[in-house]
């Protein structure tokens, strides 16, 4: 049996998804977040085969938690379930590590089947999104922006919530100097003028 994480916001959502997976005797659902940052520990604490991530949550959103979930070298096979067919999203789910993207209007059986498919061929894409995807592959712009750390994007979404370095450091146990330092690097290193701005686009794909 799979063991499975659900990480969205919508507590009808979870529920649903849990009753879904459970009529089919394959999967077992170990846990449940409602935010990015419990959806990150429970993978961390339970080591699931498979996390069912919304793209955007409190805390760290999808992409983000896939990020993670790969840069930690774990084997937890991150699939994005959302309503969301943004291009910008979808690009960084994909570059950060998803391994399916589907939209929620699926019914039950096509969202077991999409999930079989990437455990058996190792990642699906819902047709809805799968246009934008091959233009990016013939014009070679499947990219993000930027490359962000897991502590980047750990620091970036404290920014978000008005935290300063001072806050910060003492919330990931940093120096001052150094939130400061890493900081400066991002907002350079995204091309940001300020670290709000830096926020703001880490914001619009979908990591913070």
């Amino acid at each position: 049996m799979h063991r499975v994480i659900i990480a969205d916001d919508h507590e009808l959502t979870r529920r649903g998804l849990r009753q879904v997976l459970s009529e089919t005797q394959e999967f077992s659902v170990v846990g449940e977040a409602a935010d990015g940052n419990t959806a990150w520990k429970l993978i961390t604490e339970l080591h699931p085969e498979i996390a069912l991530l919304d793209i955007r949550m409190d805390g760290i959103q999808g992409p983000a938690v896939c990020r993670l979930v790969r840069d930690a070298g774990l084997s937890t096979v991150c699939i994005i379930l959302t309503s969301y067919t943004d291009e910008v999203l979808l690009r960084s789910a994909l570059i950060n590590g998803a391994r399916g993207y589907i939209v929620k209007d699926v019914t039950s059986w096509e969202l077991i089947g999409y999930i079989r498919r990437v455990l058996t061929q190792g990642a699906v894409l819902d047709p809805k999104v799968t246009a934008p995807v091959m233009r990016w592959v013939e014009e070679d712009h499947l990219q993000f922006p930027a490359t962000l750390k897991p502590l980047d994007i750990q620091i970036l979404a404290l920014v978000a919530e008005g935290f300063t370095n001072k806050e910060i450091g003492t919330t990931l146990n940093l120096s001052e100097n150094t939130v400061k330092a890493h900081v400066n690097t991002i907002v350079e290193n995204l091309g940001a003028r300020n670290r709000v701005e830096a926020a703001v686009i880490a914001y619009r794909y979908g990591l913070i």
